[in-house]
């Protein structure tokens, strides 16, 4: 069942649970609290329900408190929105404090309240808001958790994916000595980033997922060996990026001295350094099936292996073999090797 399957059917039991069996009127805070706390993802589920039910808390607790000293109306909306996100500040700390949905669900809680006083009391607000989390929690981690390996191997997909773009791009434009377009550099770096931030969310998310969902407490020990694995794109990344910005001041630089003629490096140059070989390699590895295959895992290794022991000295070369160590450091055999295992 998909995420945003979950949410739907997690806003529906909410809403039946408080507004039929709980007998409340209008328990809106209870659908809004399960389908926020689910969302589109299943990327760090259980951090957002917490967020999300103590930010409600915090909200409603501010609102209702703000509406017995001012009422509701326009200068109502104005202090409540300051006084509850002055505290929201104040208790986001921990996990609390990671991104926005902690002071977001605080403030929008708060407006509803004042906004709509005339809906039932603070105590049945809190209840929904409750039920919300509750039925979220019961959808999210305990009958539907994500897979963390398949939610580690998707990120990773998309790191390989940015990583062999980048090198491949750098490859052409080593391959006819031509300078990279302003910005290129910084746009790929940007990107890489992007998808190691996600990477880190993913890796959270897995080791979050096996020591808390009951259903995938028997993967705790296979999470932990692929978290460690993946741990090392940071530094693939890194020095691909070293490789990167190296590369095009190179190209930058030749073009200077020679404006409007195309001299070093020589056509040919990228399969001379081996940067189009790295870039095939990082391709292939995230176009494969997971888990990967033994031939490509061994079509994929001696390439890289070949490539760094063949590359010829260059101004270029130990960031060429540092990025083709670190290729075989992600993979599986690689990452045995590292650990002793």
């Amino acid at each position: 069942m998909g995420p945003t399957v979950q949410a739907a059917l997690a806003a529906v039991l909410a809403w039946v649970i408080a507004h039929d069996a709980l007998g409340h009127a209008q328990p809106f805070f209870a659908p809004i609290a399960a389908a926020i706390a689910l969302g589109t993802t299943g990327i760090r589920r259980g951090r957002r329900i917490l967020q999300m039910v103590f930010g409600v808390t915090l909200g409603i607790g501010v609102g209702e408190g703000a509406s017995a000293l001012v009422g509701s109306g326009t200068v109502a909306i104005g202090i409540v929105v300051l006084a509850t996100l002055s505290a929201a500040v104040v208790a986001g700390v921990g996990v609390f404090g990671e991104g926005m949905m902690f002071v977001n669900q605080s403030a929008a809680s708060a407006i509803l309240v004042v906004a709509l006083h005339q809906h039932g009391a603070g105590s049945e607000r809190l209840v929904d808001a409750l039920v919300g989390g509750g039925v979220a929690a019961m959808i999210g981690v305990g009958l539907f958790p994500a897979e963390p390996l398949r939610v580690l191997r998707d990120a990773e997909r998309e790191v390989l994916h940015s990583l062999a773009g980048a090198l491949a791009h750098l490859a052409a434009l080593l391959g006819t000595g031509t300078p990279p377009q302003a910005g290129w550099a910084l746009a790929a770096a940007q990107d890489i980033h992007r998808q190691l931030s996600a990477l880190g969310q993913a890796r959270m998310t897995a080791r979050a997922n096996v020591r808390i969902a009951p259903r995938r407490w028997r993967m705790r020990d296979a999470v932990a060996a692929e978290d460690q694995r993946v741990a090392r794109f940071d530094l693939l990344a890194n020095a691909s990026l070293s490789l990167i910005r190296a590369g095009t001041d190179a190209l930058d630089a030749s073009a200077e001295r020679s404006p409007g003629t195309v001299q070093e490096p020589s056509p040919g140059a990228a399969k001379e350094l081996g940067v189009e070989e790295l870039a095939a390699a990082l391709e292939t590895l995230a176009a494969a099936p997971r888990p990967w295959p033994d031939q490509t895992l061994r079509a994929v290794e001696q390439r890289t292996a070949a490539t760094v022991e063949e590359l010829q000295d260059g101004p270029l070369a130990p960031l060429v073999r540092m990025v083709g160590r670190d290729i075989l450091l992600v993979l599986p055999s690689g990452a045995k090797e590292l650990t002793g295992a």
